[in-house]
């Protein structure tokens, strides 16, 4: 096997392996020290690096600033020189104000060209791409232990002690960074067309002068092009129905009617998890929902979420960017018991022939909607978070890695 399929499999089994812990034993993880032993030290050896040498992982090493004698909480060293300085915090803590105390590390040694910052589940890594020697004030490279993507896992293995290399690291860090730059510049472009760009699209097709006024006259017109394009390329490309102007209008007033927020605490109160037959099984909270759908009994509904069903998405299984299956629960026995479905995204129609009460209650934790083709006369069935402005994504637990061994046979 050639050395980076062993340094995926070794560091897979590792994520795998620390995933376990967080679930089991999370909660007997109470402090730095701890977060440190049971999760950050094994995570470095699955990256290949050897913890139990002091030259190459060396704990509280000493970073002078200043005369002070600051300690970063390890620095990595290649061949010699010190090349990565990891700030810990415990478990659960949030990493956005912590950046400027690794900042103040970072600058003492010009051999360092990566901090990361990490509490065990979210590492985040720095570099100096502004200033040589002084680390930019936000990552350019975030993982998650628990959530991550294909793409992520690529990106984090250029960060093994095998595959490390400062050129390939630096190229990451600029690709990354000028990637959501520019995706971020297009964005508000797209939701809000300046007067520059509405020019250069007026003047690829007409040779006329533009003034103010016309600028002013062609925005919502650009921008309801600009939605009518994105829809009609997705269209083209999975083979659907594009949405018409008019229907994208009434959806976009529909959300703004209703775009909500919700609390960390709102969010956290949606789920709760149990161990089954070796992985976490989500369980939505009905009345959590109820609370948050803001609609009485009458009003719920297939299309905008019912906490009265006893079907319910148990959790979503994805590769990469793309959701590919969901693990559907249905209580029975007065709901003492739990079935469990594996429901390929592709396959929604197919589950609900077999089971077509669904088309009558729907879920307690999502929206079931469709959209014909034309072309073929097909319904495709697809599946969202029923709460506004809250995907599948950012409900905690409900994205699974671990369900995927439910679909072994079949994806």
């Amino acid at each position: 096997m050639q050395v980076k399929g062993v340094i995926v499999l070794n560091l897979k089994e590792t994520i795998d392996m620390l995933n376990k812990v967080i679930v089991e034993s999370s909660e007997l993880i109470k402090n730095e020290e701890s977060t440190k032993q049971f999760l950050i030290l094994p995570f470095l050896k699955g990256l290949g690096y050897d913890t139990y040498s002091p030259m190459e992982v060396t704990p509280e090493f000493t970073a002078d600033f200043h005369k002070k004698n600051e300690k970063v909480d390890y620095a990595i060293s290649l061949n010699g020189e010190p090349k990565i300085f990891i700030e810990a915090k415990p478990i659960h803590t949030s990493l956005a104000k912590n950046a400027p105390q690794l900042s103040r590390y970072f600058s003492t040694f010009p051999t360092v060209k990566v901090g990361v910052l990490t509490n065990g589940i979210d590492y985040h890594f720095f570099t100096d791409l502004n200033d040589a020697n002084i680390m930019d004030s936000k990552p350019f490279f975030t993982f998650n232990l628990t959530n991550y993507s294909d793409e992520d896992f690529e990106h984090l293995i250029k960060f093994s002690k095998n595959l490390y290399d400062e050129t390939m690291i630096k190229a990451l860090a600029e690709s990354l960074i000028y990637f959501q730059s520019f995706k971020s510049v297009i964005k508000e472009i797209f939701e809000s067309p300046n007067d520059d760009f509405i020019k250069f699209v007026i003047k690829e097709r007409f040779k006329f002068k533009v003034t103010q006024q016309f600028i002013n006259t062609s925005r919502p017109l650009i921008q309801k092009s600009i939605q009518e394009a994105i829809s009609e390329m997705i269209a083209e490309k999975f083979n659907i129905e594009a949405p018409t102007s008019e229907k994208m209008l009434e959806e976009d007033v529909a959300i703004a009617d209703k775009k909500v927020y919700y609390t960390e605490e709102q969010i956290h109160s949606l789920t709760r998890s149990e161990p089954f037959d070796g992985i976490t099984i989500t369980f939505p909270n009905a009345d959590a929902y109820m609370s948050l759908l803001k609609l009485t009994p009458d009003e719920y509904t297939v299309e905008k979420g019912n906490p009265l069903s006893d079907f319910f998405i148990s959790s979503v299984v994805t590769q990469g960017n793309n959701i590919v299956g969901y693990l559907v629960g249905q209580y029975i026995n007065n709901k003492e018991d739990v079935t469990l479905y594996t429901v390929k995204s592709t396959e929604i129609a197919k589950f609900l022939d077999e089971n077509p009460i669904v088309k009558e209650t729907g879920f307690i934790n999502a929206r079931l909607n469709s959209r014909l083709n034309k072309k073929n006369n097909e319904t495709t069935y697809y599946l969202r978070s029923c709460l506004h402005n809250l995907s599948f994504r950012e409900i905690p637990n409900l994205i699974s890695k671990e369900a995927t061994k439910f679909f072994e046979v079949e994806m």
